[in-house]
Protein backbone atom coordinates (compact mmCIF):
# COMPACT_ATOMS: atom_id res chain seq x y z
CA UNK A 1 0.00 0.00 0.00
CA UNK A 2 1.66 3.34 -0.95
CA UNK A 3 1.71 6.38 1.25
CA UNK A 4 -0.44 9.64 -0.31
CA UNK A 5 3.30 10.75 -1.20
CA UNK A 6 3.94 7.46 -3.27
CA UNK A 7 0.62 7.29 -4.94
CA UNK A 8 1.58 10.89 -6.15
CA UNK A 9 -1.13 12.94 -3.82
CA UNK A 10 0.62 15.43 -1.56
CA UNK A 11 -1.81 15.04 1.38
CA UNK A 12 -1.86 15.52 5.03
CA UNK A 13 -4.59 13.50 6.83
CA UNK A 14 -6.50 14.91 10.09
CA UNK A 15 -9.29 14.22 11.55
CA UNK A 16 -12.61 16.11 13.13
CA UNK A 17 -16.04 16.29 14.48
CA UNK A 18 -18.98 18.26 13.64
CA UNK A 19 -22.36 18.37 14.43
CA UNK A 20 -25.22 17.50 12.06
CA UNK A 21 -28.85 17.96 12.07
CA UNK A 22 -31.75 17.27 9.43
CA UNK A 23 -32.35 19.98 7.01
CA UNK A 24 -35.91 20.10 7.95
CA UNK A 25 -34.72 21.67 11.56
CA UNK A 26 -36.34 24.78 11.94
CA UNK A 27 -33.83 27.76 11.75
CA UNK A 28 -34.31 28.64 15.08
CA UNK A 29 -33.91 25.59 16.30
CA UNK A 30 -30.13 25.58 14.39
CA UNK A 31 -29.43 28.49 16.38
CA UNK A 32 -30.52 27.02 19.70
CA UNK A 33 -28.76 24.30 18.94
CA UNK A 34 -25.72 26.47 17.79
CA UNK A 35 -25.69 28.67 20.76
CA UNK A 36 -25.29 25.86 23.21
CA UNK A 37 -22.73 23.89 21.37
CA UNK A 38 -20.54 27.43 21.48
CA UNK A 39 -20.96 27.87 24.90
CA UNK A 40 -20.36 24.12 25.84
CA UNK A 41 -17.18 24.53 23.57
CA UNK A 42 -16.13 27.85 25.04
CA UNK A 43 -16.00 26.25 28.50
CA UNK A 44 -12.45 26.18 29.94
CA UNK A 45 -13.31 22.83 31.38
CA UNK A 46 -14.56 21.29 28.10
CA UNK A 47 -11.51 23.20 26.30
CA UNK A 48 -9.45 21.77 28.76
CA UNK A 49 -10.71 17.90 28.15
CA UNK A 50 -10.02 18.86 24.52
CA UNK A 51 -6.66 19.60 25.03
CA UNK A 52 -5.94 16.95 27.30
CA UNK A 53 -6.88 14.56 24.74
CA UNK A 54 -4.86 15.88 22.79
CA UNK A 55 -7.52 17.96 20.35
CA UNK A 56 -8.09 21.45 19.21
CA UNK A 57 -11.21 22.70 20.25
CA UNK A 58 -12.71 24.68 17.65
CA UNK A 59 -15.68 26.83 17.90
CA UNK A 60 -17.28 27.63 14.56
CA UNK A 61 -20.02 28.94 12.85
CA UNK A 62 -22.51 27.22 10.45
CA UNK A 63 -21.03 29.11 7.41
CA UNK A 64 -17.51 28.79 8.71
CA UNK A 65 -18.50 24.81 9.10
CA UNK A 66 -20.27 24.50 5.54
CA UNK A 67 -16.89 26.36 3.98
CA UNK A 68 -14.84 23.61 5.95
CA UNK A 69 -16.42 20.53 4.76
CA UNK A 70 -16.91 21.93 0.85
CA UNK A 71 -13.02 22.18 1.35
CA UNK A 72 -12.55 18.90 2.35
CA UNK A 73 -14.68 17.36 -0.05
CA UNK A 74 -12.38 18.94 -2.96
CA UNK A 75 -9.39 18.13 -1.00
CA UNK A 76 -10.30 14.72 -0.88
CA UNK A 77 -12.19 14.29 -4.17
CA UNK A 78 -8.96 12.71 -5.89
CA UNK A 79 -7.97 10.29 -3.29
CA UNK A 80 -11.51 8.72 -3.79
CA UNK A 81 -11.55 9.39 -7.72
CA UNK A 82 -8.36 7.69 -7.87
CA UNK A 83 -9.27 5.01 -5.09
CA UNK A 84 -12.04 3.40 -8.31
CA UNK A 85 -14.49 3.64 -4.91
CA UNK A 86 -18.05 3.25 -6.52
CA UNK A 87 -21.21 4.00 -3.71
Amino acid sequence: MPTFKEAGLDLVATGWGVFFAPASLPKDKVERLSQAIREVMRDPDTQRKFTDSKLTPVVSTQAQTEAMLSAFRAKWAPVVQRSGFQP
